[in-house]
């Protein structure tokens, strides 16, 4: 029983290291080196030659907004190109597009729906600008968000920079929980930048420079990512501006947001064990962020479900009442408390829920969806081809 003890006790405090450095300890760390190494660079008001590509299946209800939005950029229109890719769309997307073509704006009609990583790859050599912007149709940028970006493009080191897109989730259940979530992911993509290059991007708006796209394989699963770490894998630096905004509305139905968490996490896996923009051997910089910011989060659920069952294997076999079986018991209580408020959270999802609730909710959700995804890209079960959640403007 001692040694079942020791071994439960060591599995619990293990895998409650891992997760406490990889929701806590990196991102400190990375704050502190950004604040010691950190480094700037160039920026200007220039105007290169801007290509605004925008891939859409099936979008009617936001297009013309999305459109729209374009047109009123304050950027030059003569160094403006805006594509839209309709991926095979059958709900009068073409149609709504073709009524702004008199005022510029480009439509390339793909009969057959392949993908969204498809619809880049087709579009990328019809680009006439020196830098791509790559977003989502129903993303509503900042009137001066092109301009924001493609500052930082006067450093050549830059090859790559994404934006701070802004979930509106104030009408979602789990509003406070995405929200969190969200502000940590854009603090750390702040640090990493600082400090090298951050990892990855927004796919709802980011820009690189044209000669550094790569083609993406037609069925991977997480093209935005895949292309910032391409991008990343060259040397150049991949910045984040939170100066450079866009908008967008939340996924409301928790189930959606499930399958979309989920289609991330199988991109992820597809990404570390096909090698699909993984970093270079080369590049232990790269390879520090790479893991503790995606992979160990990847790999939480695991590290839950060891600290679980090492918790419950070490009450059993520490004395009753002493400090190791009391520390124990506290310790599996949390983890009760926790899984009982996202229980909760899951029965009370039509209204919006208090942030109590709605963080360990959320935290639960987005682990389920990871472990789905796992087995979604093991199974090969996740599709390439379009799925997005019903959207307002």
């Amino acid at each position: 029983m001692e040694l079942v003890g020791l071994v439960a006790g060591a599995l619990v405090w293990a895998s409650l290291a891992v997760l406490a450095y990889t929701y806590a300890g990196y991102p400190l760390a990375i704050w502190l080196l950004a604040g010691l190494f950190g480094k700037g660079h160039a920026q200007e008001d220039a105007e290169p030659t801007v290509s605004l590509l925008i891939p859409a299946h099936n979008e009617a209800g936001v297009i013309r907004a999305k459109v729209e939005n374009s047109l009123a950029l304050d950027y030059p229109r003569g160094k403006l190109q805006v594509r839209v890719v309709s991926d095979g769309s059958s709900d009068g997307t073409d149609e709504i597009v073709r009524a702004y073509e008199v005022r510029g704006v480009e439509l390339q009609r793909l009969e057959v729906c392949a993908g969204k990583p498809n619809a880049l790859n087709r579009a990328v050599p019809f680009a006439r600008g020196e830098i791509l912007i790559l977003c989502d149709a129903n993303t509503m940028f900042a009137s001066d968000a092109v301009r924001r970006l493609v500052r930082h493009f006067a450093d050549p080191r830059v090859g790559a920079v994404t934006g701070d897109v802004r979930l509106r989730s104030e009408d979602v259940s789990y509003g406070e929980g995405e929200g969190l979530f969200y502000r940590l992911e854009r603090f750390i993509q702040q640090c990493e930048s600082r400090f090298w290059t951050a990892v990855g991007v927004d796919g709802g708006m980011y820009a690189l420079r044209r000669d550094l796209y790569v083609p993406n394989r037609p069925d991977t699963l997480i093209d935005d990512f895949v292309i910032a770490m391409n991008v990343a894998r060259t040397g150049s630096r991949v910045i984040y501006d939170p100066a450079a905004i866009a908008t967008e509305d939340a996924v409301e139905n928790p189930a959606q947001e499930f399958r979309r968490r989920a289609r991330t996490t199988a991109g992820g896996f597809q990404t570390l064990f096909e090698g699909r923009g993984r970093p270079r051997w080369t590049q232990p910089g790269l390879w520090f962020g790479y893991l503790s910011h995606k992979v160990l989060r990847w790999f939480s659920p695991m590290f839950l479900a060891i600290l679980l069952a090492g918790n419950v294997a070490a009450v059993g076999a520490a004395p009753a009442g002493g400090w190791r079986w009391s520390t124990y018991v506290g310790l599996l209580a949390l983890q009760g408390l926790c899984y009982a408020m996202a229980i909760l959270g899951d029965l009370l999802t039509r209204r919006r829920l208090p942030r109590t609730i709605c963080l360990p909710y959320y935290f639960c959700l987005g682990n389920a969806a990871t472990v789905a995804g796992f087995f979604r890209w093991l199974l090969r079960r996740q599709p390439v081809t379009w799925s997005h959640a019903d959207r307002r403007v």
